[in-house]
């Protein structure tokens, strides 16, 4: 049970919080939102502010916001359907009325010849009352009526479509943007929950090389060779540097200093399934906590975090060209739901700052120039800013469609994979 809220938790935060940069900075450039969705598949629940519809989706697959003018709408009416309309006295339509849902007097029905809500923004059909064929136009403000909700037809100065591309371009990567902010905000608070490693010994590991040596815990390392070590973050490097050679350590102790000569000892470690070469003293570092040093490390564990995950990156592009390319290389949602349950159990902290990787991760991710995801459609905006023209309609809608297939494909093979490697 605790696996399960802690995963909703981890979810929720992440998807809410990428899907909301993305609708802040949408709303500020004047786009219409007509949905504000976390998960995907059949909706659970709804709720109408203004002109958007926030809802909660059956699926943890991911989020959207639904942008007026983006492609992601799909125009409701078919030819040959019947459907019943309000207009107002400027004989423009004001209402497209989707059920028998509604309360309207006075609307007259059609049968749809054709319909555009994008572009010319009209309906064309055949006045059943009339039998005449007619071609209306549609209000500025104008909507669509289906289960009693009103869901409104954007403008064309509302779509997404005919903004600038700044605007365009902000509104795409403000979702990447605010995982990164949350990445940040997160860490901070790991930071300060769990203390920032200082240069003062708290203990020290049996029968390895600064037990030997005749480190204690309390000693504070100001000195490694001719350098003089002011904070933890100075020591590892030093020590990598010097491999397995010996080296003097010089701590202070009751107000002395006292130098030992220790030689790390070599020791291999797999980190992200990859091995890696390590040379170790023994010693583990005092921690304390505080506001500027939580700042400081947030934000070096946000560097470091991207580096890890375009490192993981870098290697898993190289094993698809050497063919040691491997699904266990990726997690999909079941993949992160057995680790957010590992790591729930390790206790809050560690879930912040699993949570805070996570969402380092989602940001960059997103920014991949695959179509369907957001630095895909970056892409297309940059391409239009550069070239003054956007990318033609028909070659996107095909583009964004092979993304979406690919992005698919892949989401299946990783969920496939991971129920196999958790479950069999």
């Amino acid at each position: 049970m605790l696996g399960f809220i802690a995963f909703i938790f981890v979810f929720g935060l992440l998807v809410t919080v990428h899907e909301f940069g993305h609708l802040l900075f949408a709303k500020r450039a004047g786009i219409m939102c007509p949905e504000f969705a976390i998960g995907m598949g059949p909706k659970i629940f709804s709720y109408k502010k203004n002109e958007t519809v926030y809802t909660i989706r059956l699926l943890p697959v991911g989020g959207y916001v639904m942008m007026a003018g983006s492609g992601m709408e799909q125009n409701p009416l078919t030819e040959g359907m019947t459907v019943q309309i309000k207009t107002n006295e400027n004989n423009e339509v004001t209402h497209v009325i989707l059920d028998e849902q509604h309360q309207f007097r006075q609307i007259e029905q059609i049968e749809v010849k054709s319909s555009d809500f994008e572009d010319e923004l009209y309906i064309e059909g055949v006045n059943q009352y009339t039998q005449e064929l007619v071609r209306l136009p549609v209000a500025r403000e104008a909507y669509f009526v289906r289960d009693g909700d009103l869901i409104q037809i954007a403008p064309h100065d509302r779509q997404f479509k005919n903004k600038k591309p700044l605007p365009k371009f902000l509104a795409l990567f403000a979702g990447p943007l605010f995982n990164f902010i949350l990445a940040l905000v997160l860490f901070i608070i790991y930071a300060f929950m769990t203390g920032v490693p200082t240069n003062t010994v708290d203990q020290v590991q049996k029968g390895l090389p600064a037990y030997k040596a005749g480190i204690q815990s309390g000693d504070k390392i100001v000195k490694i060779g001719d350098t003089k070590i002011t904070e933890y973050k100075q020591i590892s490097p030093i020590i990598t540097k010097n491999k397995d050679k010996a080296i003097d350590v010089t701590v202070e102790r009751d107000g002395k200093e006292k130098t030992f000569n220790i030689k790390p000892e070599y020791k291999q470690q797999v980190v992200n399934k990859q091995k890696v070469d390590t040379y170790i003293i023994g010693f583990q570092a005092k921690k304390e906590s505080s506001v500027i040093s939580a700042l400081e490390n947030g934000v070096l564990y946000t560097i470091n975090g991207a580096k890890v995950i375009f490192s993981l990156l870098g290697i898993m592009f190289a094993s698809i060209f050497n063919g040691s390319f491997s699904f266990d290389m990726l997690n999909g949602p079941v993949g992160i739901y057995k680790n957010t349950e590992k790591v729930a159990a390790m206790g809050f902290e560690t879930l912040i700052g699993y949570t805070a990787m996570l969402s380092v991760n989602l940001g960059i991710m997103n920014l991949l120039p695959i179509p369907a995801l957001d630095g895909g459609r970056i892409l297309f905006v940059i391409y239009e800013a550069i070239f003054r023209r956007p990318v033609n309609k028909k070659a996107e809608v095909v583009i964004i469609a092979a993304g979406a297939i690919f992005v698919f494909f892949i989401m299946i093979m990783v969920t496939w994979n991971d129920i196999m490697r958790y479950f069999f």
